[in-house]
Formats: structure tokens, sequence, C-alpha cells
């Protein structure tokens, strides 16, 4: 093969791999309606198979946001975590479900967390949806190690009410 044929080869090689995220991202260009992304937000908190449906049909609902009050807001896999449901949490994140401490405090990612708060310690202190906070994610998941060392740290309370609103 002749270097000019090489060239003109690989610049379209390299074209179509370039292009081919593109190409399947734009498929569906329709905007998610605030609707579609609270009715995904809110089946995290209660409902497997739903949720499933969901994310299948239009898997870039993953995460976004549902603003419930001014401030409040939430995805999916903020839901699950709040309410303790691990196979919930566990089908989004498999998904590529983005996370935050306190999904991480909910999941048992115990010695990350704590670093986190020992390097920002003002993140002891922050309300995650619903006013929900980290001693709520590490009790409702079951973490007990981080449970107690939170509890040490001073947060003895599991709910800031009325950060939102």
């Amino acid at each position: 093969m002749n270097r000019k044929a090489f060239l003109k080869k690989g610049a379209l090689s390299g074209g179509i791999l370039l292009s081919a995220p593109t190409i399947l991202i734009s498929q569906d260009r329709a905007t998610i309606t605030k609707e579609e992304i609270k009715e995904f937000v809110f089946a995290a908190h209660k409902d497997f198979d739903q949720v499933k449906k969901i994310v299948e049909e239009k898997p870039l609902i993953l995460n976004c946001a549902n603003q419930r009050i001014r401030g409040d807001f939430e995805t999916a896999v903020g839901g699950a975590s709040h309410m303790g449901l691990r196979d919930i949490a566990d089908l989004l994140v498999a998904k590529g479900a983005r996370l935050d401490i306190f999904n991480y405090a909910f999941l048992g990612y115990t010695d990350f967390v704590i670093k986190l708060i020992t390097d920002y310690p003002t993140l002891l202190n922050s309300p995650g949806p619903h006013g929900f906070n980290l001693l709520h994610h590490a009790k409702v998941g079951s973490n007990q190690n981080l449970e107690q060392w939170l509890i040490e740290k001073g947060l003895t309370i599991t709910h800031f009410k009325g950060v939102f609103g």
C-alpha cells in the first residue's frame, strides 16, 4: 500500500471512530422532560422494575436530577440510597450513575467518606436530598463503622429539617 492510500484509509477510519459516539448519542435528540425525570427519581424510591424499564428506554436520564423544592436536588441513585434500596442503587451504578458522598456512605465506602470529611470537614454537616445527612445514609446502608465514626465526630442527628424550605 502506498503512502497516499494509507493516509486516506487512516483518515477515513479515524473519522468514523471519532464520530461513532456522537452518532450514538444523537439518536434521540428530544429533551428529557421534568415530568419524566420526576417519574424516574420517584420510581427509584420504591420500584426496581420501573427504574430498569425507564433507564433502558432512556439511558440519558440516568444522571438527571429532580428538584422537589428550591435547592433540593435528587438523582435516582440518591433516592435509592436514602431509602436503603441497595438493589436499585446497584442497578443504577452498574448503568453508570454518578455518585456523591451520600451514595458512598450508603454503599459502604467508609475509608473514602472518612478521607473526604478529613480533607473537607464541612462535609460532615452537608445536607443530602430532603435534608438526609451522612449519618442517615450510613445507617440505612448498615455501615456501622462509618455510623460510629460520624457520631464520634459530632453528627448525632440523621436529618437536617428545614434546610430547603
